[in-house]
């Protein structure tokens, strides 16, 4: 067996047996990878608070032969507690986290998905809450699209992915790849407003992700749920059925 210590971002915890827990975690170095934290539940351990969703923690983990690591300790980095003081905050959060476990490979080196969800999640436990849903935030969407990217998911937006115009995108298909002018036609109907939104979302920092009407974000998540289901057969539970 390999012990090893990595900081990690709690993506989701279930139950498993009478006691324990598998969760599923975040880490720079290693990517999205699952643990069993043994005995989380009983009513004396030190790890079962330590080990909620959005919590940032030092792991001290071991590899066996298995798929899942053993988890042998943690101490908190950054518990995001304002997360839990307002439902909107709490909801916007749990549609980046879900994201997270369902897009970033496993085992994937990259620290730049790590980065990205750390950094929305410190921006959402300032979030005030708005009218529409919580998963249709700016900041969740952006961090959603951005996490397309990171993954090598994103399709093409800036031209049309049948005659690589670049004026007059009506539409956009998962299938083809991307955007579609009105000439080539076909896929689904996409707002000039959608458009210029996922150009900002895309090229802006996540602290300038502003505000969307709830009709484009809508569009928008729908792009994600599309890209989704094509290329990596998933359907996120927080998103809005198709």
């Amino acid at each position: 067996m390999t012990e090893f210590e990595t900081e990690a971002v709690v993506l989701r915890t279930i139950r498993y047996s009478e006691a324990d827990n598998i969760v599923t975690l975040l880490s720079p170095g290693h990517g999205r990878l699952s643990a069993i934290a043994k005995g989380a539940r009983r009513q004396k351990s030190r790890l079962g608070g330590r080990l909620q969703p959005a919590v940032v923690a030092r792991l001290t983990l071991h590899r066996g032969r298995g798929e899942l690591c053993g988890l042998r300790g943690a101490v908190v980095v950054e518990p995001h507690a304002a997360l839990w003081h307002e439902s909107y905050r709490l909801l916007a959060a749990g549609a980046v986290l879900e994201s997270a476990a369902k897009i970033i490979p496993v085992d994937d080196e990259s620290a730049s998905a790590y980065t990205l969800i750390r950094r929305t999640l410190a921006l959402l436990t300032t979030s005030s809450p708005r009218p529409a849903p919580p998963r249709l935030d700016a900041v969740v969407l952006a961090s959603r699209l951005k996490l397309l990217v990171i993954s090598g998911l994103m399709p093409r937006l800036g031209g049309c992915v049948a005659c690589g115009a670049l004026e007059d995108l009506v539409a956009f298909s998962a299938v083809q790849g991307g955007a579609l002018c009105r000439s080539c036609g076909g896929g689904e109907p996409l707002s000039p407003a959608a458009f210029t939104a996922l150009a900002h979302l895309l090229g802006s920092p996540l602290a300038d992700a502003g505000e969307l009407e709830q009709g484009t974000a809508d569009e928008i998540e729908r792009v994600l749920t599309l890209v989704l289901s094509e290329h990596l057969g998933v359907r996120l539970r927080s998103a809005s059925p198709i």
